[in-house]
């Protein structure tokens, strides 16, 4: 009879031993489940913030396009006489010194003049009669930017209508 137990209590065991193997397996599973799920979290809380951080980039940079735009204005309308004038020549530093920064932050020009009208780059607002070939930007009115591949503005340009 105590044979009879013995053997039962190892059957039991054996029995016993599997279900919490297989227990261990089901819980082992579900956990590395869990690491997958956690790891896609911060891999997708990563990539949000970085797209986060890139629209601030832009929506600052496209605020701040004005004041270089008329920094870049007002040094194109300097009269002659004043050109070696000291106050001239700081302003015209505080513009080279923004575009730097700027350029720094990732901000690029937009290359136009001489180049084929590309919409995606540019913006004709007019179109003159030239010898240059049709659709050749003739002129920069207003500079173009972009921010790695996006437009932050396009440049306004004047292209040729051919002849």
């Amino acid at each position: 009879m105590k044979k009879n137990n013995a053997q039962n209590d190892k059957q039991l065991g054996n029995e016993e031993l599997i279900a919490l193997e297989q227990k261990v397996g089901e819980l082992t599973a579900g956990w590395q489940r869990t690491q997958a799920d956690f790891q896609n979290f911060r891999r997708q809380t990563e990539e949000d913030r970085k797209k986060l951080i890139r629209m601030a980039n832009i929506e600052f940079l496209s605020n701040i396009l004005p004041v270089l735009d008329n920094f870049q204005l007002a040094a194109k309308h300097v009269p002659a006489e004043l050109e070696s004038n000291n106050w001239v020549i700081g302003v015209k530093q505080i513009e080279k010194q923004l575009e730097s920064i700027l350029a720094d932050s990732g901000l690029e020009k937009i290359t136009s003049t001489g180049l084929q009208f590309d919409p995606n780059f540019h913006e004709s607002i007019e179109s003159i009669a030239s010898d240059k070939p049709e659709n050749e930007i003739v002129e920069e009115i207003t500079a173009g930017y972009k921010f790695g591949d996006v437009v932050i503005r396009p440049s306004r340009v004047k292209i040729s209508s051919g002849q």
